[in-house]
């Protein structure tokens, strides 16, 4: 069977030596209708500029002069989103600082170089903070002050601030222009065990434990390296457990592993900080694992060392299952049949006791968060239940098929889990 050119794509992106000539190759044969939707495939993925980048580096030649083209557009317009979003966050940087707010800055712009080499390559639609408890009250003045506004949000750890009339969040090729929406997220912590439904996790990271970052001009408080490593597996875990993942996210892991792999030091540090939590251990052997399928990317010795001792479960998961889940459609609820995106339900279900599973596996496959939602906003604003633009922005009919058709996929695949749970745990017991 023929890769798709989302999988050549990503093989074309791995961190192997080999330059990917037969991937390359395998270019001429997409149909343009295929093109079009693999554009905006890389778009959802993020993965867009860094293919980019790489056909610069190996061969322009490879693609249709059209398709190159419009990633050169892409590329030109979000050059000038990071200039003007530079701006804004050394603006919201100064302002939180005159305020005495307390912050670290998390992903986005902190992630340069450690996680991507280049700013322009990645499309940033917010500004993240870590603030401790007693500044967040301080930090919520700053942003309404400068004319943010805050948005309901389910969690108790997150607070999220948009602009007034920016509008939802734009896919594909505009969303690298600089009209598009953007948002200010304050943190408290990372991990929401409440909104996720898995183990409690003590708190990972501190506004007290940072060091100054540098960048275009710029100098701020940011996580140390090994925090920001473990911050960029805890975020991709909180995606993996909500169906989608944007694969860039991954490509950046992989990016750092491929340079920090071989440092003894940092992992020394790393396996200080996850102490005796399993379940953080666990989380860097999924994602990290997760990524070298992708990329192809180094595992550090650590690693190794913690998924030769990982559970029967996410063994199976690891092998069997999230390879194909990362390439599920995005957004997730776009139409396909029997869409992979509900399988990661196994998965979650490691990590749930025996007494919350039922639950879990009930609410996730039969999902009303999006009904309670609606009748939340109509509560609060009536006028909406007569604005057709609100109703339609909804996709009540998209959403509502993919969690059957979903669903549907997951229940038929029980069978197969069970079956490869019972012979890992056979060759697990052999193995004693």
């Amino acid at each position: 069977m023929r890769r798709t050119a989302a999988e050549d794509i990503v093989g074309l992106l791995s961190f192997s030596t080999d330059p990917g000539a037969a991937r390359l190759k395998g270019f001429s044969k997409v149909s343009r209708r295929e093109w079009e939707q693999t554009l905006r495939w890389l778009d959802d993925a993020g993965l867009a500029l860094y293919f980019l980048q790489k056909l610069k580096n190996a061969s322009q030649d490879a693609v249709p002069a059209w398709v190159l083209s419009h990633l050169e557009r892409n590329f030109a317009a979000n050059q000038q989103r990071v200039a003007d979003m530079s701006h804004r966050f050394g603006f919201l940087n100064q302002k939180l600082e005159a305020a005495g707010v307390r912050y670290a800055v998390l992903k986005g712009l902190s992630l340069i170089p450690q996680f991507c080499p280049d700013a322009t390559l990645r499309h940033q639609s917010d500004f993240d903070y870590l603030v401790d408890d007693q500044s967040l009250l301080a930090a919520q003045r700053v942003l309404i002050e400068v004319g943010y506004c805050q948005k309901a949000s389910p969690s108790k750890q997150e607070f999220i601030f948009l602009m007034p009339g920016m509008g939802q969040g734009w896919r594909s090729a505009a969303q690298y222009s600089t009209q598009a929406p953007h948002g200010v997220e304050l943190h408290l912590d990372i991990w929401d065990s409440d909104l996720r439904t898995l183990p409690v996790m003590p708190r990972q990271f501190s506004v007290q434990r940072t060091r100054i970052q540098r960048w275009n001009g710029f100098a701020f408080p940011a996580l140390s390296d090994e925090d920001a490593f473990l911050l960029q597996v805890l975020h991709a875990c909180q995606h993996l457990f909500t169906y989608w993942i944007r694969m860039s996210c991954l490509w950046e892991i992989g990016y750092f592993l491929n340079q920090r792999a071989s440092d003894v030091s940092l992992w020394n540090q790393v396996a200080e900080q996850v102490g005796d939590n399993l379940t953080l251990r666990e989380f860097v052997v999924v994602i990290t694992e997760l990524v070298a399928k992708l990329f192809q990317a180094p595992l550090p010795d650590l690693v190794r060392a913690w998924g030769r001792r990982i559970r029967p479960g996410p063994r199976v998961w690891i092998d069997s299952y999230a390879r194909p889940w990362a390439f599920c459609e995005l957004p997730a609820y776009e139409f396909r049949v029997f869409p992979r995106a509900k399988l990661a339900l196994f998965l979650h279900q490691q990590y749930t006791d025996a007494c919350a599973q039922k639950h879990v596996t009930r609410n996730r496959l039969l999902t009303f968060g999006r009904i309670s939602r609606i009748a939340s906003a109509a509560k609060n604003k009536p006028s909406l239940v007569l604005d057709a633009g609100w109703w339609k922005r909804q996709l009540l009919i998209r959403r509502s098929l993919f969690h059957a058709l979903a669903g549907l996929r997951y229940v038929c695949e029980i069978p197969r889990w069970r079956r490869l749970n019972r012979a890992r745990m056979r060759a697990a017991s052999m193995d004693v």
